[in-house]
C-alpha cells in the first residue's frame, strides 16, 4: 500500500517493524459464546448493567462481525457478533440462526455511552441494520474507526487507508493470524472449532488494544496542545 510507506514516520519504518515478524497477537481471556436469543438477552444486560452502574461517562469496546464468504455480490446473513469488552472478556454472539434480535441487545449497540472500535465497523452496523431491520443510529454516532483514528493522532494523510493487519504490524509491531482456510470457513454453523472461536475473539481484542495504544498517544498530544 503505496499511501501508507508514505506517510510513515521514521519510528514505524525500521526493518524489524515492516518484515512479516510471524509474532501473532491471540486473545488470552475468556469467550463467552451464546447461541441462543435468551442467552444473547442475559448477556447483553450484564454489559448494560456494568455500564449503568459506572461513574465512567464513556466505555470503548472492540467490534467485529463474521458471515459466511459468498463468490457472487450477495452477501449473506450476519452470523458471528463479537465484542471485547475488556482484556479478559470477548463475547461471541452467534445470530445467524436468529430472527429478532433481542430488544435490549439492540439497546446495548446503540447507548450513548458506548463507543465501538474497529477497521471499517461502519459498514458491519449498516450491515446489521439491513440483516435485523434495527435502527443502529446510536451505534454508528459511537464508531471509532480505527484507520481514521491513528491518520488523526499520528498527522498522517487522511486519505491513508489502513487494514488491521498494517496498523497491528506498524503499530503494535505484531501480526494478526488470517489463515484463509478460518477466514472462510462456515461462519454459519453454531459449531464453531477453536480457530474459528479464536480467530473471532482475537479481532475484536485487537480492535480495543489498537484503539488504547493510540489514545495513549492521542493524550501526549493533548498535554503538548495545553
Amino acid at each position: 500500500m503505496a499511501n501508507e510507506e508514505r506517510y510513515l514516520p521514521p519510528w514505524m519504518t525500521e526493518e524489524q517493524v515492516i518484515k512479516n515478524t510471524k509474532e501473532f497477537l491471540q486473545f488470552e481471556g475468556q469467550i463467552k459464546q451464546c447461541i441462543y436469543p435468551n442467552m444473547l438477552a442475559s448477556y447483553a444486560e450484564d454489559i448494560l448493567n456494568k455500564i449503568e452502574s459506572s461513574e465512567i461517562h464513556e466505555v470503548v469496546y472492540g467490534f467485529d462481525m463474521e458471515w459466511p464468504v459468498t463468490f457472487n455480490r450477495k452477501s449473506k446473513k450476519t452470523a458471528l457478533i463479537q465484542i471485547c469488552t475488556d482484556h479478559s472478556t470477548c463475547y461471541l454472539f452467534h445470530v445467524y440462526h436468529i430472527i429478532n434480535l433481542p430488544s435490549i441487545f439492540v439497546q446495548l449497540i446503540n447507548h450513548p455511552k458506548v463507543r465501538w472500535s474497529g477497521v471499517f465497523i461502519k459498514n458491519d452496523f449498516l450491515k446489521l441494520a439491513r440483516d435485523f431491520d434495527i435502527n443502529v443510529t446510536g451505534a454508528l454516532n459511537g464508531i471509532i474507526d480505527l484507520g481514521d483514528y491513528t491518520n488523526k493522532v499520528l498527522d498522517f494523510d487522511l486519505s491513508t487507508r489502513w487494514s488491521m493487519a498494517n496498523l497491528v504490524q506498524n503499530l503494535l509491531k505484531k501480526d494478526v493470524n488470517k489463515d484463509t482456510n478460518v477466514r472462510m470457513s462456515s461462519w454459519d454453523s453454531i459449531h464453531l472449532d477453536q480457530n474459528q472461536c479464536m480467530y473471532a475473539a482475537t479481532d475484536a481484542f485487537i480492535s480495543l488494544i489498537l484503539y488504547e495504544h493510540l489514545r495513549k498517544f492521542d493524550k501526549e498530544n493533548e498535554l503538548q496542545i495545553n
